[in-house]
């Protein structure tokens, strides 16, 4: 029986994992998208959100079956109680992709505000973050796990550059006011984005080993290191 679990598992990990790859995909391509003001592209990233949903149903699907009737136990349990936290995260990161996608259908029917540069920036740091989560699940090793919570430090510094900047525009002319708040949302979603790729390094590192972390402060905590600075304050 062991070994049919353990197939189960692994079976599942992949699912995640090939959930995890479509969602990147979708990402790079909605980024791109914004940059090339490219039409087709978004409505393709748009048409995708229900395979991600599909995706996301078997998932879980195949979570409840294992639980149910293997009843996995230490490593194995937290494998797929996590991978179906983790799949949950990558459909929030599809929608928000699929989002963002929107914004630029309705951003590309305006003259461009300014060259894309910030934006782009802030998008790759937050691309390489969910990347390299992926990778600590996929090769179940926390190495990286630190560095990941610390990017999200840049992350914050770009949306506040960007929301300044936007801020300037739309108060020197009403004009711009649509497409620099659209522009500023494209950018929230990005922040939101990293923020769940810190989420799927918290779960994974449960996974890897039995203890609960938390991404604050740009930093990787246990509960031990979350109290010890609680004290020190």
């Amino acid at each position: 029986m062991d070994w049919i679990l353990s197939e189960n598992v692994e079976e599942l990990k992949k699912m995640v994992l090939k959930e995890g790859w479509l969602v990147e995909s979708l990402f790079n391509q909605v980024i791109n998208a914004l940059k090339e003001r490219d039409e087709n592209a978004s409505i393709e990233v748009i048409k995708k959100e229900n395979e991600i949903n599909l995706m996301d149903l078997k998932i879980r699907e195949k979570a409840l079956i294992i639980l149910s009737t293997m009843m996995p136990m230490s490593k194995n349990l937290r494998m797929v109680t996590g991978s179906f936290i983790i799949s949950g995260y990558f459909q929030e990161i599809a929608e928000k992709t699929t989002d963002i996608a929107t914004m630029v259908l309705e951003l590309i029917k305006e003259p461009q505000l300014k060259p894309l540069i910030t934006i782009p920036e802030m998008a790759k740091i937050s691309m390489e973050m969910l990347r390299e989560s992926m990778r600590m699940f996929a090769d179940n090793n926390i190495y990286g796990a630190e560095t990941i919570c610390e990017k999200d430090a840049d992350i914050d510094n770009f949306y506040d550059e960007i929301r300044k900047e936007l801020m300037v525009y739309m108060m020197e002319d009403p004009k711009y006011v649509k497409r620099a708040l659209i522009l500023l949302e494209i950018s929230q979603k990005i922040e939101e984005i990293a923020d769940l790729a810190t989420k799927i390094v918290e779960t994974t590192s449960y996974i890897i080993t039995g203890k609960q972390y938390k991404c604050f402060k740009d930093k990787l905590h246990t509960i031990d290191s979350l109290e010890k600075d609680g004290g020190a304050s």
